[in-house]
């Protein structure tokens, strides 16, 4: 289950007034982001099929934000494979070294 909630009127670093939150105890990986929170929200509350917010065109910069997010995210956990294969080996050869 999940609750959606207003955030508290101060404007805070650049976010809008009536921002909305999700407080539900799913896993990180099943929670609607962030950024879509406000849309959801509009969404479920529109009278008469009209909600405060539109689908519009698409949103240039942020599309290349969320794009130059995911080849992080996927450089990282690369990385971390690669940490984890040498690891491995070193930890094999260590047992081959002591098994002569």
């Amino acid at each position: 289950t999940y609750v959606i909630a207003k955030v508290g009127g101060v404007k805070d670093n650049g976010k809008r007034e009536n921002n909305s939150h999700i407080v539900c105890g799913c896993p990180h990986e099943k929670k609607i982001p962030v950024l879509e929170l406000e849309f959801i929200k509009a969404q479920r509350t529109k009278a008469e099929g009209q909600g405060s917010m539109q689908m519009g065109s698409i949103d240039y910069s942020e599309t290349k934000k969320q794009i130059a997010n995911a080849k992080k995210r996927e450089q990282i956990r690369e990385r971390e494979q690669k940490k984890k294969m040498k690891s491995e080996e070193a930890i094999q050869r260590e047992e081959e070294l002591c098994q002569d």
